[in-house]
């Protein structure tokens, strides 16, 4: 049997096409990576709030990483999503936030040096919200819902309502210390939006609610250093012109990397769906995605729960979610892969017939 090649140290990003990826939690198990690259899979998203502490998140541990991904012939693109509370006081404007800022940093130091290019953060530290985790979809398979109406009365996340503005205040606080440091270790930094996308829970602004909001936040410091995980599903429930997203952030070289999470229905209420079940084009999409050059990657994020199938997470990675029900398994996520994949060959062959 020929053994896998590891993966060059330094990988030319720019120049390799658009493509599909799956992501998995740390630490990542061989199996999964395996079954990633039985997919025709070659890059992977590491989903980092499995880390205990922000100094866990070391150089050593994502290079430790980055081998085994590479022993099993997949490109580490993307570390996703830290845990809050290595940066929850930032967001709240609590005593400590430098002290969180500069591990931040140092994270990003982190990624840079190992030879990460993305780093994806979002805005929540109050984590995703959903009114059911099982709700019934075709064929009773099971997808998370979310229902306004049933979460105007939720209690105060953080002991007291935050303002707007007040939240905004913090998030300029916040990217004007960690773009500099994206840009030296020549990392780009990529928000996801707020899930839900709605104006508020909990008493804590949700602030990437949308395009106009998540505008705001790139406008505050401009950078090529910063830009956006486009995750569909949130797009999606918030209503926008997904064509029009694509073509209006593609070209400006702020499409990082795709979650293709699908959704109906839109704020205030919305459900996920499988990703040709959803309110959108997948065609459309990947169409509109070549069009504008992008060269990133695409991952299923959410996923149905379909009879049969196993569990995505690990032990560790639901202890750390709040998802009291399966969701989404290998099954799901290898049909997520196929349809993208067919989808991009026949964009493909479309436009070759040109």
């Amino acid at each position: 049997m020929t053994a896998i090649r590891p993966i060059p140290a330094r990988h030319d990003w720019a120049n390799l096409p658009m493509r599909t990826a799956m992501a998995t939690f740390w630490p990542p198990t061989d199996d999964r990576l395996r079954f990633m690259k039985q997919l025709g899979i070659d890059d992977t998203i590491l989903w980092a709030t499995t880390f205990p502490t922000p100094e866990s998140l070391s150089f050593r541990e994502l290079l430790a990483v980055r081998a085994r991904c590479e022993a099993q012939g997949l490109r580490l693109f993307a570390v996703e999503s830290v845990s809050a509370h290595f940066y929850d006081r930032i967001i709240l404007g609590l005593d400590g936030r430098e002290q969180q800022v500069e591990a931040y940093k140092r994270i990003i130091q982190a990624v840079g040096r190992a030879g990460i290019p993305v780093l994806g953060y979002n805005w929540m530290v109050n984590g995703v919200w959903r009114s059911s985790y099982a709700n019934p979809i075709r064929g009773g398979a099971r997808a998370t819902a979310f229902d306004l109406a049933l979460m105007r009365d939720a209690p105060l996340i953080a002991g007291r309502d935050y303002a707007e503005e007040e939240f905004w205040d913090n998030y300029a606080w916040f990217i004007r210390r960690v773009l500099p440091a994206a840009e030296a270790e020549g990392v780009k930094l990529a928000i996801h939006p707020n899930d839900p996308p709605v104006e508020t829970l909990g008493g804590l602004p949700c602030l990437m609610r949308s395009r106009a909001t998540i505008e705001r936040a790139l406008s505050i410091q401009p950078s090529e250093a910063h830009g956006l995980t486009f995750c569909l599903g949130n797009w999606g429930a918030m209503g926008e012109d997904l064509v029009a997203a694509i073509r209006h952030f593609g070209p400006a070289g702020k499409l990082l990397y795709l979650h293709f999470q699908a959704t109906r229905g839109t704020v205030p209420a919305f459900t996920e769906s499988f990703v040709d079940d959803a309110d959108y084009d997948p065609l459309a999409l990947i169409a509109a995605l070549d069009e504008v050059g992008f060269n990133g990657v695409m991952i299923p994020g959410h996923v149905p729960q379909i009879d049969m199938d196993t569990e995505w997470r690990t032990e560790l990675s639901a202890s750390k979610t709040p998802y009291h029900h399966p969701m989404g398994g290998f099954a799901a996520r290898a049909f997520t892969i196929g349809y993208l994949k067919a989808t991009i060959a026949a964009v493909r062959a479309m436009r070759s017939r040109r």
